[in-house]
């Protein structure tokens, strides 16, 4: 068949499809086998070859082969001159499983299966599940705390009961040695040193440092952002460190009458309008907190879906509450293609000593 092609090439004719279609009638099997794995590695490397592909560090797209190691192709960025692999930028780095099971376990989030059912379903291990679920959590942090809120903003505070499940465990799954005498993490991180089982009240009513307070904001655009601040009732330290770098110059602020929200926009000189609570922010005249209270539902919701989330990894699932809020009315199976989307570039990936190494609280705590 290559001889009866060159020579048809030779005499300046280009082969018909047809004609290499019963070129290939009449090959045996095995190297008709043959052909079709040299095609499908052919269009594998098409996008590297021709300039079209990115440099997961650079993005240029000045791209050509280099060569392999342990079976892995790799390529060379001639503008970075830095050379990296099929999967270095994406959410896959080091990763030994298949772009398929990735494929199936983005499905799983997706669709918010518990862990345990990822795990089953894209036979993987226990562990495995939650980290690439953190994986993914972190990846989506990086996309979207790059935005910005503009012009109208409504911003308020809601309190997450806090959590230390995992922490006792933490050490000891990354192999080190755990000191006996070391007290559980809600005895020395929790205010009133008490222990309550995981879905159950706190031992003190209503407001308090046991709460994690978490300020939301929400734009006319419904772009959302949400960081957990620190504990107990909301301060003016607690939006600096949440929204700072996170909002125009020219917003205007919509919150509820606190002294934190009025020093606040004092400080950085934003335009405030604050609403009493009752039926008044929710009157529709004007301004309102509609927004932001049905932020504060669908992360409520979220998180008693997962029976409760530990507070070290609370910022990743306001980032995923986000990151819904961001594709209002999208299929589930549409969201796993704008998964696949974002995690194929997301600079470096966290590793599970990252992950597991994490803060019992993951802001400043005075």
């Amino acid at each position: 068949m290559i001889y009866t092609i060159r020579m048809l090439t030779y005499h300046n004719k280009t082969p018909s499809i047809e004609e290499i279609a019963e070129m290939l009638r009449k090959l045996p099997e095995d190297k008709l086998s043959q052909i079709l794995s040299l095609i499908d590695r052919v269009s594998e490397d098409e996008g590297h070859e021709s300039g079209t592909g990115i440099c997961p560090r650079c993005s240029g797209s000045h791209i050509q082969k280099n060569g392999s190691a342990r079976g892995a192709k790799r390529y060379y960025c001639k503008t970075c001159r830095r050379s990296f692999g099929e999967t270095t930028g994406s959410v896959r780095f080091k990763s030994k499983h298949s772009a398929e099971t990735w494929a199936d376990y983005l499905e799983a989030f997706a669709l918010k299966l518990p862990l345990r059912v990822a795990a089953v379903m894209c036979e993987i291990s226990l562990s495995t599940s939650f980290v690439w679920r953190h994986k993914i959590l972190d990846a989506l942090n990086r996309d979207i705390t790059k935005s910005v809120l503009e012009g109208v903003v409504q911003q308020d505070e809601t309190y997450i009961q806090d959590n230390y499940k995992g922490n006792c465990f933490a050490e000891r799954n990354l192999g080190r040695v755990v000191d006996a005498g070391r007290k559980p993490a809600y005895e020395t991180n929790r205010v009133s040193g008490h222990r309550h089982d995981r879905g159950n009240a706190t031992h003190t009513r209503g407001l308090s440092k046991q709460k994690v307070c978490v300020p939301c904001a929400i734009d006319e655009d419904g772009k959302s952002f949400a960081k957990s601040a620190g504990k107990g009732m909301v301060q003016p330290e607690h939006l600096e460190y949440a929204l700072q770098g996170r909002l125009a110059e020219d917003v205007v602020m919509v919150t509820d009458k606190t002294r934190a929200s009025t020093v606040f926009c004092e400080s950085h000189e934003y335009p405030l309008v604050q609403l009493k609570a009752g039926p008044e922010s929710r009157s529709g005249k004007g301004y309102n907190l509609q927004k932001v209270n049905n932020l504060h539902s669908r992360l409520k919701s979220l998180l008693r879906h997962f029976m409760g989330v530990s507070t070290k990894y609370l910022d990743n699932y306001l980032i995923w509450n986000a990151f819904e809020v961001h594709h209002p009315g999208v299929d589930r199976l549409d969201l796993k293609d704008i998964l696949q989307a974002l995690m194929g570039n997301i600079g470096k990936c966290v590793t599970y000593v990252e992950i597991f190494s994490r803060p019992v609280l993951p802001f400043a705590v005075k």
